[in-house]
């Protein structure tokens, strides 16, 4: 009997202390939580010389053609693939055309070319360009040598890969107009013919060229449905007008009394942007030359309309810079450029 009654109690004891235990819960699992990948914006590529997008960064060399810009070796051929076309005096009474490519391959047929002079060394050696002429004088090649231009000579009387003389056009144009006037270069090949000669034919990519732009270039100025510049040195006289065509939203080129027409696409020769910069020009000899590093004003059209600005270089190896009166970059829009370089008495109007 005794030995029943502890056991009894033992187990009363142990139901007891069972049923008074605090029961234990495992802490709650947390749901694993996910984070968004972050994702770079891909990056943005962009034509330095005219706000294009582009596929890949721009790390080529600009490629620079003198084109005869008097009445007798009229149309231009392959301006309209160029991303500047700059006029200029270069020496007398003669007026030309230097064409900016950032893509030379794109024209078929550039000119009519002629040949190189100082003022072109000097535009050429700002942009780190490579120039293709119809070769030139003692003076100007020496320039070009002495100061480091990459040029080359693209006559060879006969065709090549890179030029060709179009001799049908002694016929075909005015009596004024000479052999002179048919030489041609062909785009693509500037860039074998370029390799050739032992040129670099990249840039970093990072190089800038000063330029900055916007989808629409329209400044907030006075209207400017013609932009007229009269080029004039001492005795010398040239007129260039630029129309605004509103349906095409660019500025035509006329001068000697009419609108310029392409010669390899029979298009109006047009433009996005106009910039007029008054220089001051002296000559060296025969030759016109300008300081570019110190600068001066001129004015910016597009989209019919016009501001005045200020316009200079840092220094002989660096691309132009243009400002706003207020100091601020100009933004230029997405497209091709006119720039006429002209002596600082030169008239110039809009309306």
């Amino acid at each position: 009997l005794l030995l029943c009654g502890c056991a009894g109690a033992g187990a009363s004891a142990a139901t007891e202390a069972a049923t008074t235990a605090p029961a234990t819960t495992e802490a709650p699992t947390e749901a694993p939580t996910t984070q968004e990948p972050t994702t770079e914006p891909a990056p943005v590529y962009t034509n330095p010389l005219n706000g294009k997008t582009l596929d890949a960064p721009f790390t080529g060399r600009i490629y620079a053609v003198s084109i005869s810009n008097i009445r007798g070796a009229l149309p231009h051929y392959g301006t309209m693939n160029a991303d500047i076309l700059m006029e200029m005096w270069v020496n007398g009474s003669i007026i030309r055309d230097l064409a900016l490519y950032t893509d030379v391959s794109k024209a078929e047929a550039i000119g009519s070319v002629r040949s190189d002079r100082l003022m072109f060394n000097q535009i050429v050696k700002m942009y780190d360009a490579v120039l293709a002429d119809a070769a030139g004088s003692d003076q100007v090649l020496n320039d070009a040598r002495n100061t480091g231009v990459n040029r080359m000579t693209i006559d060879t009387g006969d065709a090549t890969d890179y030029s060709y003389r179009a001799k049908d056009r002694v016929f075909t144009f005015k009596p004024e107009s000479k052999y002179e006037h048919t030489l041609f270069a062909k785009g693509a090949g500037l860039l074998d013919f370029a390799q050739k000669k032992g040129f670099s034919v990249t840039q970093p990519a990072d190089k800038d060229y000063n330029l900055h732009f916007t989808e629409d270039g329209t400044p907030e100025g006075e209207t400017a449905n013609s932009v007229n510049v009269t080029f004039t040195y001492r005795n010398n006289r040239k007129d260039t007008s630029m129309i605004y065509d509103p349906e095409l939203g660019k500025y035509v080129y006329n001068q000697y009394d009419k609108a310029m027409v392409l010669g390899d696409t029979e298009d109006p020769e047009t433009f996005n942007n106009v910039i007029v910069m008054l220089a001051d020009i002296t000559t060296d000899g025969i030759y016109y030359t300008a300081d570019f590093v110190k600068g001066g004003q001129g004015y910016y059209a597009c989209g019919g309309k016009i501001i005045p600005i200020t316009w200079g270089a840092d220094d002989e190896s660096s691309p132009f810079w243009f400002r706003t009166l207020d100091g601020e970059p100009l933004e230029l829009g997405v497209g091709n450029t006119y720039m006429a370089i002209a002596p600082l008495d030169s008239p110039v109007s809009y309306q």
